[in-house]
This record gives structure tokens, C-alpha cells and sequence, in this order.
């Protein structure tokens, strides 16, 4: 259990890293004088962009346990999932608290985003599963 922790601990800050460095890059891209106010709380922010890797990771523990029906176990980490990052982006100013309409974006993004790569998933674990069964059929033949 605590190498499990520490795993997802891990990969929570490598996804953070990772998030946050596409973030800058799109940043600035898009208006490279958007950089400047990262400057002047830029700890604050990277350390908002880690725990936000830490709860994409640690959500996924969920989908590990047995006990639970794969509906239940869905609904609880999209829940655990996206009110973590509500209240990560409250503090760390993502999400402004002035406009409902901040939130209702927040949420419609949130779910095309976790529904695009919910899709893209299927479709990567069913290319892995036809490449296991040739590879079983090639050495089937073999025999």
C-alpha cells in the first residue's frame, strides 16, 4: 500500500510538471506577454499545478478497488476528480469565483476533456487487446 501511495505520489507530480510546462508553452503562444503575471507568483502557481497532478493521481486509486461496481467506481473518482480541481483552481485564481459562468465553463470543460480522454483510452486499450490476441494467434501457429 505505501509503494502504491508513493507511485501515485510520484506520478502526480510528473503529471503536474508536465501539465504546467504545456500550459506556459500554449501561454505563450497564444500571448507571450500572459507570461508576466506567472512571474510574480510563479512557486505559488507551480505548487498549484502539483497538487493538481497529485489529485488526477491519487483519483485514479478508486478504479483499483473490487468491492465496487465499475459505474459506482467511475462516478466516484469524476466527483473526487473534478471537485479537487475546483477547489484547486479557486485558490490558485484558475477559476473565478465573480462569474457563474467561470464555473459552468470550468465544468463543461472538465467533462469534454475527461470524456475525450475516457474515449481515447478505449480505443488504445482495444488496440492492445487486438495486438495481444495476434500475437497469441502468431505463436499459436508457431506450435
Amino acid at each position: 500500500m505505501i509503494t502504491k501511495v508513493l507511485s501515485s505520489l510520484l506520478k502526480g507530480i510528473y503529471w503536474g510538471s508536465t501539465i504546467f510546462i504545456i500550459n506556459l508553452i500554449f501561454l505563450d503562444i497564444r500571448n507571450p506577454s500572459a507570461i508576466e503575471p506567472l512571474h510574480v507568483n510563479l512557486t505559488f502557481q507551480i505548487v498549484g499545478f502539483l497538487l493538481f497532478g497529485i489529485a488526477l493521481s491519487f483519483s485514479q486509486i478508486i478504479l483499483e478497488f473490487e468491492r465496487l461496481t465499475h459505474a459506482k467506481k467511475i462516478i466516484i473518482h469524476v466527483l473526487i476528480l473534478a471537485c479537487s480541481i475546483l477547489v484547486i483552481g479557486f485558490i490558485f485564481g484558475w477559476i473565478s469565483m465573480d462569474s457563474p459562468i467561470s464555473i459552468i465553463a470550468y465544468i463543461l470543460q472538465f467533462a469534454i476533456v475527461y470524456i475525450a480522454l475516457w474515449i481515447v483510452q478505449y480505443f488504445y486499450e482495444k488496440y492492445q487487446i487486438k495486438e495481444v490476441n495476434n500475437a497469441l494467434k502468431n505463436r499459436d501457429m508457431e506450435e
